[in-house]
């Protein structure tokens, strides 16, 4: 038996070499950063030496699909010799398992689509972004100092952080999976248990993180766009003290958006830990940490609200 096992393993996975691997969708390499090597280029070369992390993924939960279909198909084999001996519940799984893990693109759209629907949007920036532009000449002054070093390391880091969501989602949505296969004995962490199901959210929920901030902003503020382009109603402010001005606040923001993200995705984790059973968290820390995030990651549109809230106008500037 075990002799047959391993060969028609074999034969699976030589299959599955010629016909390929399917792979799934992941970021997109970022553009590279302005002026040469610096710690933007840096995190721009540890997201490409992570872009294959995914497709080494997808293929092992190719290979573990195809020994799971077979073990399936063995169980059912062996529930019809001997029935008391063997449920029919033991190859079901197996099977249910390895097609989830032979499908993983399909089972990840089912998930995302069942999370967030055909129409849901990604949380964007404003018209005009952040409205930070690189400070001309040396950048001896404190402020500009300040706005060269975000500027070169903010979009490497975004797309970093995208990269590094969507690998630990994969995996959590791997670990969802292979629960399937085990007994109701496991509590929480049990195929039918709330941290298996969390597992499946939180996976998908990190693989599609745009449109998780997104739903969070629209909860919160009625749209998914950023409102981060500083607009000044103060008097006596020349265009030159505007732009630098606008600079500075761009550059903060930036900063304080990336700690948001960063955030956000621990409540994630946070979220999946407390549905397993972890004494050592809560939902309130969860949820502290998702909404904190998510109105990290769009300071300009609760500066404007906690102005208009008190009638408060003296800061001189609002955010579109």
């Amino acid at each position: 038996m075990k002799l047959t096992k391993l060969a028609l393993f074999a034969l699976f996975a030589f299959w599955a070499v010629l016909v390929g691997i399917p792979e799934l969708a992941h970021a997109a390499a970022p553009p590279p950063p302005p002026g040469g090597a610096s710690v933007g280029e840096m995190m721009t070369n540890l997201h490409k030496s992570m872009r294959r992390l995914p497709n080494i993924l997808t293929t092992i939960a190719f290979i573990s699909g195809i020994f799971l279909a077979v073990a399936g198909v063995l169980k059912l084999k062996n529930h019809v010799d001997a029935p008391q001996q063997v449920p029919i519940s033991d190859g079901i799984k197996r099977l249910i398992a390895g097609g989830a893990f032979l499908g993983l693109p399909v089972t990840t759209n089912v998930i995302k689509g069942s999370l967030f629907g055909t129409d849901a949007g990604e949380i964007a920036g404003g018209a005009k972004g952040f409205g930070v532009v690189a400070p001309k000449g040396p950048p001896v002054a404190l402020d500009n100092v300040a706005v060269t070093f975000i500027l070169n390391m903010a979009t490497p880091m975004k797309y970093l952080m995208i990269s590094f969501a969507f690998i630990a989602g994969l995996a959590l949505i791997l670990v969802g999976i292979s629960r399937l296969i085990k007994t109701a004995q496991d509590g929480p962490r049990g195929p039918t248990g709330m941290g298996t199901l969390f597992t499946f959210i939180a996976g998908m929920a990190l693989m599609a993180i745009g449109q998780s901030m997104g739903n969070f902003t629209v909860s919160l503020f009625g749209g998914g766009t950023m409102k981060n382009y500083a607009v000044f109603t103060a008097k006596g402010l020349t265009a030159a003290e505007q732009t630098q001005m606008r600079n500075v606040i761009g550059a903060v923001l930036m900063f304080v958006s990336l700690v948001g993200f960063i955030a956000f995705m621990r409540g994630l984790f946070i979220l999946k830990l407390v549905a397993d059973g972890n004494q050592n968290h809560s939902i309130t820390q969860a949820l502290t940490f998702l909404v904190g995030g998510a109105l990290a990651v769009n300071l300009g549109s609760v500066i404007n609200a906690v102005q208009n809230s008190i009638g408060f106008t003296a800061i001189g500037f609002g955010f579109v």
